[in-house]
C-alpha cells in the first residue's frame, strides 16, 4: 500500500500555483468591480430626484384651503403683489385657478402649483423648509411674518407628508 503524499513544507514549492490563483481573484474581481454598476452617474444629480412628493389629494383638500389660500391679515400665499406671476417676481407659488381633480393633469394649473409647492418642502424635516420657515418669520419674507412657530400650520404640513398618497 502506498502512502498519500504529503504536502510540501511551507515555503518550499505550490507557491507559484498559490500566487497565480491569488493573481487571478484579484483580476477576477477588479474586473467583475468595473462591469458591476455601468450605471453611475458622476454628474450632479437632476433637481427632482430627491423631490418631495406627498399626497396631492391632501394638497388639495388641506394644504391648499387652509393654509396657502388662507388670508393672513390680507395676504396670502400666492397674493399676485408677492408670489405671482403678474407681480413681476418670478411666481414661487402658482396659483391654480381650475376645478382641481386629482391625480394632476401634467402642466395644469394644479400641477404646476403642487410642484412650486413642494420644491419649497423637505418631507423629512418640514421645519427646516422654506414652506415653513419663511411666513413663520424664522427666516426672511417679503411678506412678513404669517403664520406661528409651533401653530397649526405645521402640524398640516407633518400631517400632509406622512399623508397616504
Amino acid at each position: 500500500m502506498s502512502q498519500p503524499a504529503s504536502p510540501p513544507p511551507v515555503g518550499h514549492g505550490g507557491g507559484a500555483a498559490v500566487a497565480v490563483t491569488a493573481a487571478l481573484f484579484v483580476a477576477a474581481t477588479l474586473l467583475m468591480g468595473t462591469q458591476g454598476c455601468s450605471t453611475v452617474y458622476l454628474d450632479a444629480p437632476p433637481a427632482d430626484v430627491n423631490a418631495c412628493r406627498p399626497s396631492q389629494v391632501f394638497f388639495v383638500e388641506h394644504v391648499w384651503p387652509e393654509f396657502l389660500a388662507k388670508s393672513y391679515n390680507g395676504k396670502t400665499c400666492g397674493d399676485a403683489n408677492c408670489h405671482d406671476g403678474p407681480s413681476g417676481r418670478q411666481p414661487t407659488v402658482v396659483m391654480p385657478t381650475s376645478a382641481p381633480s386629482t391625480p394632476f393633469v401634467a402642466q395644469s394649473d394644479w400641477a404646476m402649483s403642487y410642484r412650486s409647492v413642494t420644491q419649497k418642502l423637505i418631507c423629512a424635516n418640514v421645519r427646516g423648509s422654506d414652506l415653513y420657515t419663511r411666513p413663520a418669520g424664522l427666516r426672511t419674507h417679503g411678506g412678513g411674518k404669517l403664520i406661528e412657530p409651533d401653530g397649526p400650520e405645521e402640524l398640516l404640513l407633518e400631517n400632509w407628508v406622512t399623508a397616504t398618497p
